[in-house]
């Protein structure tokens, strides 16, 4: 089973994707990761729990 958070924000979104990501991380999943877009900049990252 996976979770999908996504946010659409004029500022900044940091913190809620952190709490975001700590609860799917309570799922069961082995995996988190945060893909973000600022300006012309794609930034992402993903770690195995």
């Amino acid at each position: 089973m996976c979770g999908i958070l996504g946010i659409v924000a004029q500022t900044s979104a940091n913190q809620v994707l952190y709490d975001g990501l700590l609860v799917l991380q309570h799922r069961g999943q082995d995996a988190a990761g945060i893909a973000t877009i600022e300006g012309n900049t794609f930034t992402c990252t993903r770690v195995m729990a």
